[in-house]
């Protein structure tokens, strides 16, 4: 196909050769009666201007109304099975040539319009392009298939922030963390989508040459800081002054007080940071937003981690003070007992959110609990994110209460689920010899530390265990 670089970027209808426009007034005329006419037109326009978001809405619209508005629970299935080959295919061309998989998905959507292996290869070559708006359209779709696919709606927010459309995503950020509050990429998307908002508030975009526009230096500052996430301390501590000056002025302001709790983060001045949080979640806004919840915990435990940091160098500096090493254990106590609680809290008041089970049988495990995180772990590996983590976690625990032979059968499930010789697999090995170890069966033990062995000599202790096992062998000979 041989497409001009301009006809990749974002095109509106009305940016179209009169001809066209003619072509997609006819189309959306055709719409009910012939739903293949609108379809023929609309591919022809996108194979030139793949970026027309309106075009491409409208035949959406025709795809679904060709197939009746709806495909059969079957229909999806052997079109999930046979649009597969396509997409493992399409992943390796999006780098290459990311509009020929872009016509590609189109043609599996022009007889499966839900279907979301297509939806998802051209939500990704979209994003390739930069063309914000058709993947979250894409992105879009599949959340009308798949409401339930959290990751899906992450990577919906993301494309919206980037097509500027920052209230767009805080709602679909603000849905994903009222179900799964402990999610770290969703809170992530939902600070992006913040700071965008606050930007586009200030039509900061629209300045072509700012710093003649400003009128002092605070505001080239505040401008600086959140267009170009400036660092330095200096910057960051004009930047909270100036936001607790407008604070002062609008005290319900939630981005403002996420602003400056974000500064004094950044200065990890964590103390401070919680004491403007406090007053966040006390506004009528904040009472009812977990992300903020979360963001207590998170602060709460670096500030806790903060003052260990500080009591493990003055250790350190005298590492005979006995008072010293008494308080650098209490305070590692306090941090511990700390997370269990907010975790065991979390997992109560959202019992059906297993990633935050995860954690809960991490801690547990951690502290030495481990029938208590056994539990935990059985129930994670419902999650699919943390699946293969959870039963890993679950082979760990059962092998610390001497059940190695059900902690073999439980690695053994998690090694199937990896596939290729990553770090995770490395782990899952390696804590599945310790388990035959354990289980008194020293061959089957070595035959896994083996597989590590051949593709990285020096992870862990595997060499020295290798040849501890041939150096026995041959005094057995």
């Amino acid at each position: 196909m041989d497409t001009t670089t301009s006809s990749h970027k974002e095109i509106a209808l009305k940016d179209l050769d009169p001809r066209q426009r003619k072509q997609v007034d006819k189309a959306l005329q055709s719409l009910k009666r012939n739903a293949s006419y609108t379809i023929d037109v609309c591919n022809s326009i996108l194979r030139q201007y793949p970026g027309c978001l309106e075009v491409r809405q409208i035949l959406r619209k025709a795809q679904k109304q060709a197939a009746g508005g709806k495909t059969s629970g079957f229909s999806r299935l052997i079109g999930s099975v046979t649009s597969a080959p396509f997409a493992l295919k399409a992943s390796s061309q999006i780098k290459k040539d990311p509009s020929v998989v872009m016509e590609n998905a189109e043609k599996i959507l022009n007889g499966d319009p839900f279907n979301t292996n297509a939806h998802r290869m051209l939500a990704q070559a979209a994003e390739a392009l930069e063309l914000w708006g058709t993947a979250a359209l894409s992105y879009e779709c599949i959340a009308e298939a798949d409401p339930k696919n959290i990751d899906n709606k992450i990577a919906l927010g993301n494309a919206l922030i980037e097509n500027g459309e920052p209230q767009r995503a805080l709602k679909v950020g603000t849905d994903v963390l009222r179900e799964t509050p402990s999610n770290e990429d969703a809170q992530e998307m939902v600070k992006r989508a913040t700071v965008a908002e606050s930007m586009q508030k200030g039509k900061w975009e629209e300045e072509t040459d700012f710093r003649d526009k400003l009128a002092d230096e605070d505001k080239a500052v505040e401008l600086e800081q959140r267009s170009r996430v400036v660092n330095d301390e200096e910057t960051i501590q004009k930047l909270v002054q100036k936001n607790l000056k407008l604070l002062e002025a609008e005290p319900e302001n939630m981005n403002l007080y996420r602003d400056i709790i974000s500064g004094y983060r950044n200065l990890g001045d964590f103390d401070t940071a919680l004491e403007y949080l406090a007053k966040a979640r006390a506004q009528p806004t904040g009472k009812g937003d977990s992300s903020l919840e979360r963001l207590h915990v998170d602060l709460t435990v670096q500030s806790m981690r903060k003052k260990i940091d500080e009591k493990a160098a003055a250790l350190e500096a005298s590492p005979d003070d006995a008072t010293l090493q008494a308080e650098l254990e209490q305070l590692k106590q306090e941090e511990q007992d700390f997370r269990l609680k907010n975790a065991r809290a979390t997992v109560e008041k959202y019992p059906n959110d297993y990633a935050a089970r995860f954690e809960y049988g991490q801690l547990l495990h951690e502290s030495g609990q481990h029938d208590e995180a056994i539990q935990q772990f059985q129930q994670a590996r419902r999650n699919p994110k943390v699946r293969t983590a959870a039963i890993l976690y679950l082979g760990r625990a059962l092998n610390a209460t001497g059940k190695s032979d059900m902690a073999i059968e439980q690695l053994k499930a998690a090694k199937s689920d990896v596939i290729g010789m990553s770090d995770l697999k490395k782990e899952i090995i390696y804590d599945l010899a310790l388990a035959y170890a354990e289980n008194g069966d020293e061959d089957a033990s070595t035959e896994e530390l083996k597989e590590i062995y051949q593709e990285d000599i020096g992870y862990k202790d595997v060499s020295d265990r290798i040849n501890a096992y041939y150096e026995k062998k041959k005094k057995n000979s």
